[in-house]
């Protein structure tokens, strides 16, 4: 059962590394480069860290995810590849957990790319002020990076397990728009009222965002933020995992 587990890995990791998915860290690299080259040209002081959690968090992070995990199961299904993975002794879960595997460790990839090595050599090369790196605060930033990447494919995992095709990303962004709007309304008009404190916070998870920010801010170690974080993480893999045993897998979503 492990070979076949590790063969399927394999497989899917091909899968996702087509020639046009090439260009997706390259692209990022480029744009997140050149934003980085902004921030050290025009900042007096260079903060590795915080200047990497912007890049990462605005732009390497949600761009990745979405460009590798865009209609992750509703194509599978729609191409019959999910039916054929279940003929061989692999359970839907299991498939999920790889399916789950080879996308994040093609997201995690492109943010070693696109969004760490641009920022070490900016930091080395161009930046002209002042340069402040912490360690501690680097690692631990980029931690809950990798953290916020997760719960992203979860969600577009979870989204997919229902919407054809590229409609995982669309809702994922509506999502991310009613994030800003519904959450505001929330905290602003039941602030009071832990219920609906609790529902904002596991339906527009921003934990590990939130945590980050602290850290690059310098208020210590945020840890509700950060257990907010991994409650989100929790449920949202938790309903993937469960969405998965509901689908059709001989009947597309397209």
């Amino acid at each position: 059962m492990r070979e076949a587990l590790k063969k399927l890995y394999l497989i899917e990791l091909r899968r996702q590394w087509t020639v046009g998915t090439i260009f997706i860290p390259i692209s990022l690299l480029i744009l997140s480069g050149l934003t980085l080259l902004i921030t050290a040209k025009t900042s007096k002081v260079y903060n590795i860290t915080n200047a990497g959690a912007m890049a990462n968090l605005s732009l390497v992070v949600p761009l990745a995810a979405c460009l590798f995990a865009v209609g992750a199961i509703a194509g599978d299904v729609r191409e019959h590849w999910l039916r054929t993975v279940l003929i061989r002794p692999i359970s839907r879960q299991q498939y999920l957990l790889i399916k789950l595997a080879a996308v994040y460790t093609s997201v995690v990839l492109t943010i070693v790319v696109a969004g760490i090595l641009p920022n070490i050599i900016i930091a080395e090369y161009v930046a002209k002020g002042e340069v402040q790196f912490n360690l501690g605060l680097f690692l631990s930033t980029h931690g809950l990076i990798l953290l916020q990447a997760l719960l992203l494919l979860a969600l577009l995992m979870f989204f997919s397990c229902w919407v054809p095709g590229v409609m995982n990303v669309v809702v994922l962004g509506g999502w991310g728009i009613a994030a800003s709007g519904i959450g505001a309304y929330l905290q602003l008009s039941y602030w009071s009222d832990k219920w609906f404190t609790i529902l904002r916070d596991y339906l527009f998870p921003s934990g590990f965002s939130d945590a980050i920010e602290a850290i690059t801010a310098g208020k210590g170690t945020p840890v509700a933020q950060m257990l907010w974080g991994l409650g989100a993480l929790a449920v949202s893999l938790a309903l993937a995992f469960w969405s998965i045993t509901k689908i059709q897998v001989d009947k597309s979503s397209e």
